[in-house]
């Protein structure tokens, strides 16, 4: 395995700021960024950056990719009339989740100070734990929409059958099978 990357091993507000400068350069400039790192005080290779660099441009463009995704889902969804069933916040929080656990990794990889990782992965779970919230009770909504519906057109359907002379005996046999009651 090889040795980590001194990159990881930057103050977070230098990295992040490299990170800046990778990604408002095209990830270009290799050169003139090891040069600005040492200018703050830090030693690091052509190579090391560029490394970093490459690694971070994977992450940027798949998490891009991700981007243009989740909006052309969100659009499709958008799209039909309604989302009664849930579709899209089933979908977004799938999404989220996705997001939170890359998060989970990467910090794992960046993190050596156990008490800011911890804090960090709290805040993670939390998150996961609200979307998880979020999701059931969207489940919950969409199930008693549903019972109100057939209740609904089980009514309708008794009034109509009624009206058609229907016997009370068929009659509430078809609002077992409307209400989905054995």
């Amino acid at each position: 395995m090889p040795p980590r990357n001194k990159v990881y091993d930057l103050p977070p507000e230098i990295r992040e700021a490299l990170n800046e400068r990778l990604v408002s350069t095209g990830f270009q400039g290799y050169e003139e960024l090891a040069a600005w790192l040492e200018e703050q005080g830090h030693k690091i290779s052509k190579s090391s950056v560029h490394r970093y660099g490459q690694d971070l441009r994977e992450e940027f463009e798949e998490a891009m990719g991700d981007v243009r995704k989740t909006t052309e889902l969100a659009r499709a969804m958008a799209a039909q009339d309604d989302d009664e069933s849930g579709h899209l916040i089933d979908a977004t929080a799938r999404m989220v989740q996705d997001q939170l656990l890359r998060i989970t990794i990467a910090m794992r990889k960046a993190e050596e100070d156990p008490a800011k990782a911890a804090k960090q992965l709290g805040s993670v779970t939390r998150a996961l734990a609200e979307i998880g919230r979020v999701s059931l009770g969207q489940k919950k909504w969409a199930r008693e929409l549903r019972v109100e519906v057939a209740r609904e057109a089980a009514e309708a359907a008794e009034g109509a059958m009624a009206n058609q002379g229907m016997s009370r005996e068929a009659i509430d046999s078809i609002k077992r099978d409307i209400l989905g009651i054995a």
